[in-house]
């Protein structure tokens, strides 16, 4: 093909390259036709630009029939997904929320049986018509094929925003549809999810958007809001009601219902506040609810949103105490789902890079279960190298736990508050904790102590001499704006040394070095009986305490044994030994069993004399 003044000839994929041009500068810059027009004329001629424009409307007509709907005018799914990826990079750019929702209509197909397809064709182009008239500028409505729409809800900035489209919808599609003279009603089934909650890609969104759809179909006795159903992992396996409480759950997350309260811990050798636990509450019908009543009823997305939402929020609550000149760490809970997922560790180290006055050493994520998979593992393993502490929660409440404390990557265990709470009145249940905390000190980690709730629980562990404390007794969780002036004034006490626990415990000592004294040779002298705690305690309280004679005799009895031990040990009759040792251990057992609920009973006579 010639051109007028050009001593060449233009083959037919060069005039495919000026449409090209031509239809950039017109449709991505929005230059007008008309001067596209006015340059092609001036330099290719009248006739090729009639060509070339010719040219242009066959690629535009192609480019829609791929892209568009040609019953309802609508993207198809072509255009749609076109539409989702660009949709997906903006609310990345933006920091907004994202709602890919999945619309089906419901008993469609009756309409088509009933009133032929043209009268479906109508209603489509009809739901198509108001599910558009419904949308914000922003949106878009894409038609996939038969009855079945998809929505894209761009920028949102937070959940009542949501809510306020879904009603309009709602709105829409309540009124009749006129179907060949006739109004008919129809429901539709909606099914959401919202990125980056949902962090999938552009058809695993659809997939989970269409998942919910049918749960929303599936869903019996549907009330008004109903039809809409929110997209989460374990979808079909949980009531209604827990549904109905994870979609309140993401609303509060993002409408700041949902806070965080810390909860001091004590350093027992500066008796100061040293760090803090990241506790979450939330704000619902206008009561504060704690994890307890509400965490085990959200779903997999719910749970790492919520960690994410932790993490951030309360490192920069620690960066701010830190640059008032608070030197704080923060201890963050992290469930097993957050492990699971396979960038956790770099998140963290993301969020971390945003707080550079915040070290990594700063920072403790607790682990509540023994994790063995690979990926939890090795997060652990690259987040510690780094210099983030990592922590055993509720040490003590599952026996396999201890089993594997040794093969995990931690540097502090945290001995479960089931075992503290009680001890004041079962100090028998002392030498659990007593064998916890000689475990960690045994392997060189950390020791803090939960459930520290009276000043029985002070003065025993400041004597077992564990690292940290933390309790109702120092204080109860505080909302971030109390923390500085509570960490500048506060001094740990010395607690209350007159209960069992302290004389207790200094007797279980004793024990333990008998013990060892009888198997290694070690070095032994024996306490005697009028200088044990216990003999004072016990004496001091005879008037208190039930059955006082008997625990006089049971401990004077251990004592006893305790004498023998050292005589056999020094004329060298092992066996002997052995046979005594086997009754020191039943003899302390049952002066500890008897001790407690000597205790019991005395506690329950002050409560009632009260």
């Amino acid at each position: 093909m010639a051109v007028p003044g050009y001593p060449w000839t233009v083959e037919t994929h060069w005039s495919s390259a000026l449409v090209e041009q031509l239809w950039w500068h017109q449709e991505r810059a929005r230059l007008p036709l008309a001067i596209g027009v006015i340059l092609g004329i001036l330099i290719f001629g009248v006739s090729t630009v009639r060509m070339l424009m010719r040219l242009h409307d066959q690629q535009h007509l192609l480019t829609t029939q791929v892209t568009q709907d040609a019953l309802t005018g609508l993207p198809n799914r072509e255009g749609q997904r076109l539409i989702l990826e660009q949709a997906l990079a903006r609310s990345d750019r933006q920091e907004r929320l994202l709602t890919v929702g999945f619309l089906d209509i419901d008993g469609f197909k009756p309409v088509n049986d009933t009133y032929g397809h043209a009268a479906g064709d109508d209603l489509l182009k009809e739901m198509a018509h108001r599910l558009r008239d419904a949308l914000r500028r922003t949106d878009t409505v894409a038609r996939l094929g038969g009855d079945e729409f998809v929505l894209l809800l761009e920028g949102l900035r937070d959940m009542d925003e949501l809510d306020q489209v879904l009603a309009r919808f709602q709105t829409a599609l309540a009124q009749p549809f006129l179907i060949q003279g006739k109004e008919i009603s129809l429901q539709a089934s909606l099914g959401l999810t919202i990125y980056p909650f949902d962090e999938a890609d552009t058809d695993l969104l659809l997939r989970h958007a269409d998942q919910a759809m049918y749960a929303a179909k599936a869903r019996p006795g549907r009330t008004s809001g109903g039809w809409v159903q929110i997209y989460h992992p374990d979808l079909g396996t949980i009531p209604v009601g827990d549904e109905m409480l994870r979609q309140d759950f993401l609303r509060a997350l993002i409408t700041g219902e949902v806070t965080l309260r810390y909860q001091p811990l004590v350093a027992s050798t500066t008796d100061r506040v040293a760090g803090l636990e990241a506790l979450t509450r939330w704000h619902r019908n206008g009561r504060e609810v704690s994890p307890d009543r509400f965490l085990s009823s959200l779903g997999v997305r719910e749970r790492q949103a919520l960690g994410r939402f932790v993490l951030q929020t309360g490192l920069q609550h620690l960066a701010q105490w830190r640059e008032t000149g608070l030197d704080l760490f923060l201890s963050i809970n992290v469930t097993p789902e957050e492990l699971d997922q396979s960038g956790f560790a770099d998140t963290v180290f993301g969020i971390l890079a945003a707080y550079p006055n915040v070290l990594p050493e700063s920072l403790v994520l607790e682990i509540g279960e023994i994790l063995e998979q690979e990926v939890a593992l090795e997060h652990l393993r690259r987040l510690r190298s780094a210099g983030v502490k990592i922590a055993l929660d509720d040490v003590g409440s599952a026996y396999a736990s201890l089993l594997r404390l040794k093969n995990l990557p931690i540097d502090e265990i945290k001995i479960d508050q089931g075992f503290i709470r009680e001890l004041s009145d079962k100090p028998q249940d002392l030498i659990f904790v007593e064998s916890l905390v000689s475990l960690g000190l045994g392997m060189g980690i950390l020791i803090t102590v939960e459930g520290v709730e009276s000043e029985a629980h002070i003065a025993l562990l400041r004597e077992m001499d564990v690292d940290y404390l933390q309790g109702y007794a120092i204080a109860r969780p505080l909302e971030a704006e109390a923390v500085a002036d509570f960490v500048r004034t506060f001094v740990l006490g010395s607690g209350d040394a007159d209960t069992p626990l302290v004389a207790l415990y200094q007797h279980l000592l004793w024990v333990h070095a008998a013990e060892e004294s009888a198997m290694n040779h070690g070095i032994n002298e024996h306490t005697e009986l009028a200088a044990c705690p216990i003999t004072t305690w016990l004496l001091a309280h005879a008037s208190e305490l039930p059955g006082v004679e008997t625990l006089l005799a049971e401990h004077e009895a251990v004592h006893a044994l305790g004498r023998e031990i050292l005589q056999v040990r020094q004329s060298g009759m092992r066996e002997e030994r052995r046979r005594l040792l086997g009754q020191l251990h039943r003899r302390s057992h049952l002066f500890q069993e008897e001790l407690g609920q000597a205790v019991e009973s005395m506690r329950k006579n002050a409560a009632a004399n009260t």
